[in-house]
């Protein structure tokens, strides 16, 4: 039964970073971040009354391979070219990609950073991945109502060409000079 599932993709299903397949998974990392606020006082330990999160995180690691895993599906250099350029394509395009492993779907993720490495051993490229999920926000609307719409200010605001008025540098306290030369040696 294990030939028959690694033949024709049974069981659990195959790792994708939007449309491209991984052979194996190697790493995959969840990050759930949060801002919790700091607040000094006097006597006791900080006091810490807001939690703000921040978008989670994706870090995974695979590889995909030259051969051909499937009947009649594409093997050889070529997929390794498709994979490089797709996960390209999702970096120059800026796309938001739907990342399938066998723990989770995370939909809505934008790639932060992405390395593809090639040894000289085999047929193969790691890739390294990370990704943040997208945040959406909608707008909202609000009627405001007349009265507040209104404004209440009358006449004008300011004048313009009024004068500011004179200053006399003579009213200015002038500082004494500083006798730090003096004591520490300084400009002798």
């Amino acid at each position: 039964m294990a030939f028959l599932s690694l033949l024709f993709n049974l069981g659990s299903p195959q790792t994708m970073i939007g449309s491209v397949p991984l052979d194996a998974l190697l790493t995959e990392d969840t990050e759930l971040a949060a801002n919790v606020t700091g607040y000094a006082v006097e006597d006791g330990p900080p006091v810490t009354d807001h939690i703000t999160q921040e978008p989670e995180r994706l870090a995974l690691s695979g590889v995909v391979t030259a051969a051909g895993v499937l009947l009649l599906g594409a093997g050889g250099r070529s997929k390794l070219i498709q994979a490089k350029e797709a996960l390209r394509q999702i970096h120059r395009d800026r796309l938001p990609v739907t990342i399938v492993t066998g723990m989770d779907i995370y939909t809505e993720y934008g790639m932060s950073n992405a390395k593809i490495g090639r040894t000289n051993e085999g047929e193969k490229i790691t890739i390294t991945c990370e990704f943040q999920k997208i945040q959406k926000v909608s707008l909202r609307q609000a009627d405001i109502p007349p009265a507040k719409a209104q404004g209440s200010a009358k006449g004008k605001a300011g004048q313009t060409g009024a004068k500011g008025g004179k200053t006399s540098t003579e009213s200015a306290q002038a500082e004494p000079p500083s006798d730090l030369a003096s004591r520490t040696g300084w400009g002798k």
